[in-house]
């Protein structure tokens, strides 16, 4: 089954009769939902749902006549609102959006807010949004009191705080991992659960639920480092075998506090990626000294032992590929872009966060081995890509929409799977275009979200350029 959804614009309009809760809809879209004007029907916005009368009209075939008081009880701006719209004859309800709410956590003291590192992907989201048809916003999840939220959107290049609409479907970007984990927010996800409300990428992942998942798949186990949790026994036995280790906390982002371990005799030697761009190193004589050592960073965090892949260097600088999935209108998984990272100078961490830069993948491919092969190797990237994806969206809890797959080649131009990363950097796109192709996924997959019916599986939700005639 398929949800259709027409384009519509919901204009305001002067009511005179006393009930205004009464719209007017074109004698051609009254005619092409087969709507039977005599039965009281419902308007679904959001999560908003008002009982109201249809009334038909000559206006303009895809126009919607909203009374001014009916927009203010929706949250809406009183003024044209593009939307996409779509009619249960067997509900009698007309649902029209999407309303897609961005969650995340920012300062604003100031005269306007600050989004952090997505401030600019917000304006593109809004674009997009303006363009496909909705209403976009951005909130904290502490301006949710009582049933009704504030959040805010952009109106002539200013982010404007006022009353919103609960949203029909939820992109948490939250960048703090302590916050996901508060009371507060738990609480408000409880909320989010009574009013039926989806959010996709509810959570960070840890590096070790990604590996366990990834690994209970046979197929991807040749993908897949060797990993396990650090311990004074699974370091000592792990360092034996491969002779170079990675140390990562599994709650870590961004390339901090990544432990490079390397045994040489009996002489350990460390290289610690720190926060300021630069890597401390530390020698020491024996493995019982390091592991004294390392018992300050287990205190504050749990770390995984990751055997060290050679991977392939580019002019003597660490090397490797964010590839951005995205699921679709089909609820598929898409390679939506992919970028060669290139790590600073001196940095064995690849993180554009730590200095590093970016190259379009089939160049470096190109410039590492012949065209057919650099063509063949990107091809297996997204693929590889892909397939983690799908596999970590179908195995782990909760709606996941989006990933960012770091993947490494190594020195025989075999794939590994590096990391997996459910909020990622929006600063590895083609900045080239004015809208990210992420910022059109996320809003193809919300789009979807919002039209889900009922109690069903996500359906394939299309846009369809209707060709109502015009019957006045």
């Amino acid at each position: 089954m398929s949800v259709s959804l027409l384009p519509i614009t919901i204009v305001p309009v002067k009511m005179f009769q006393e009930n205004q809760f009464r719209i007017k809809i074109s004698h051609s879209l009254v005619h092409y939902w087969n709507i039977d004007l005599q039965m009281p029907h419902l308007l679904q916005i959001g999560k908003h749902t008002f009982q109201i009368t249809i009334e038909g009209a000559n206006i303009t075939k895809d126009e919607l006549g909203f009374s001014e008081p009916l927009l203010q009880e929706c949250c809406l701006p009183i003024e044209d609102l593009h939307f996409v719209a779509s009619y249960s004859r067997k509900d009698l309800t007309i649902t029209a959006g999407p309303i897609i709410g961005l969650m995340t956590d920012f300062n604003d003291n100031g005269e306007e807010p600050d989004f952090r590192s997505i401030h600019s992907f917000c304006e593109e989201l809004h674009e997009v949004v303006s363009n496909m048809g909705g209403f976009f916003y951005v909130f904290h999840f502490r301006d949710f009191i009582a049933g009704s939220l504030h959040g805010y959107c952009l109106q002539d290049r200013k982010w404007i705080k006022s009353p919103v609409p609960l949203p029909s479907v939820i992109y948490n970007r939250i960048h703090s991992r302590i916050l996901e984990a508060s009371t507060s927010f738990q609480s408000f996800k409880n909320s989010l659960i009574k009013l039926n409300i989806p959010v996709f990428n509810d959570r960070f992942l840890s590096k070790q639920e990604v590996h366990d998942l990834l690994f209970s798949e046979d197929h991807m186990q040749p993908y897949l480092p060797d990993t396990a949790i650090a311990n004074e026994q699974t370091i000592k036995d792990m360092l034996a075998r491969h002779r170079l280790l990675f140390l990562k906390p599994i709650h870590g982002s961004q390339g901090r506090n990544i432990i490079r371990l390397s045994l040489n005799g009996e002489e350990i030697m460390t290289e610690l990626s720190t926060g300021n761009g630069r890597e401390n190193t530390i020698n020491f004589k024996n493995y019982t000294r390091f592991v004294q050592w390392f018992q300050q960073y287990q205190r504050k965090s749990i770390f995984l032992a990751q055997q060290a892949i050679p991977l392939q260097t580019f002019k003597n600088r660490q090397l490797d590929f964010r590839v951005l999935c995205h699921k679709n209108f089909q609820d598929i998984w898409k390679a939506t872009s992919a970028v060669a990272r290139i790590s600073a100078e001196q940095q064995f961490v690849s993180n554009i966060a730590r200095g590093g830069e970016i190259m379009k993948p089939l160049r470096i491919f190109s410039l590492l081995s012949d065209q057919k092969t650099a063509v063949q190797q990107l091809a297996l990237l997204k693929e590889l890509a892909v397939e983690t994806a799908t596999i970590i969206s179908q195995k782990c809890e909760g709606l996941v929409g989006e990933l960012g797959i770091d993947i490494g080649l190594d020195t025989n131009g075999k794939l590994w799977i590096i990391e997996v990363n459910s909020k990622p950097s929006k600063n590895f796109e083609d900045k080239e275009k004015r809208v990210r192709p992420s910022a059109k996924a996320l809003i193809e997959y919300a789009t979807a979200l919002s039209f889900i019916q009922k109690g069903g599986g996500l359906q394939h939700a299309f846009i369809r350029n209707h060709d109502i005639e015009q019957t006045e």
